[in-house]
């Protein structure tokens, strides 16, 4: 069937960085169920701040299948005890029988805003889908720092992020993507309503969480730093990420691409 074909349900590979179990993963793929074909397939752990790492050890990418309930309907899923980036690259090589038209990471426990977005998980997992040629999209909620690296989940209602996923993919797979974007990083705001404005931004270059210098302490000893709300970002421009899901509590919409690299008219190296 052509993928013109107005009957044509595309192929949607549902990932994230917080594990199988995570009821975000659960609420984006009942959310685009309705008008698509899923592959879901995760990383079986946990594994929030692993941006595009690749895990190495003996039990690295084994992929066990397990039945989740979408929308009252038993589906196949895979958890891969890898990375997401992994998880995905394993998705597309061996168990898609064809190439996803798109990749949705999510809904990720916490905001990635500003300069996080080489340390997601959940955007590792859009990056490494854009690198094998698949459109994706990444989607985030805000929530507690202290609260994100968790796999014992908080219990949440997704009735208001499941709308409005549903609204923007169905957008995405009418219009298409929005010039030269090859990925859109999607992030909720706290007391997301179905009225919420969704603006389009682009990137805070600062990070909005700030590590926490350590007490004094033996180096010999293990030491997990934390952090905290940047209060820099404070300076923040209001056509930012961070503005729009910080200070004015709307959905933050931001186009990317892989591409780093940056144009520039003369070097004194050369």
């Amino acid at each position: 069937m052509l993928k013109n074909n107005h009957k044509y349900k595309p192929l949607i590979l549902i990932t994230n960085d917080d594990g199988i179990n995570s009821p975000g993963l659960n609420a984006l793929a009942e959310a685009v169920s309705p008008f698509a074909r899923l592959l879901i397939a995760a990383p079986k752990k946990q594994q929030t701040g692993m941006g595009r790492a690749f895990l190495k050890g003996d039990k690295v990418g084994m992929i066990e299948s397990k039945n989740i309930n979408i929308n009252g309907r038993t589906v196949k899923a895979y958890a891969v005890n890898a990375s997401p980036a992994q998880s995905v690259a394993h998705a597309v090589l061996e168990i898609a029988a064809e190439k996803p038209d798109y990749c949705i990471s999510g809904v990720n426990y916490g905001e990635n805003l500003g300069l996080s977005y080489t340390c997601s998980g959940t955007l590792g997992a859009a990056f490494e889908a854009d690198s094998l040629g698949i459109p994706s999209i990444a989607f985030s909620r805000a929530f507690p720092f202290n609260k994100q690296k968790s796999s014992d989940f908080s219990d949440l209602d997704w009735k208001v992020e499941k709308y409005h996923i549903s609204k923007i993919v169905k957008n995405i797979i009418e219009s298409g993507f929005p010039g030269k974007t090859r990925i859109l990083n999607v992030n909720f705001p706290k007391n997301l309503k179905r009225e919420t404005e969704l603006r389009i931004t682009r990137q805070a270059y600062m990070n909005y969480a700030r590590y926490i210098k350590p007490a004094d302490r033996n180096f010999s000893d293990a030491q997990s730093l934390k952090w905290e709300l940047n209060p820099s970002i404070k300076n923040a421009e209001k056509d930012t990420d961070i503005y729009a899901v910080h200070f004015d509590n709307v959905i933050s919409l931001t186009p990317l691409s892989s591409r780093m690299s940056v144009e520039v008219d003369n070097y004194y190296g050369r």
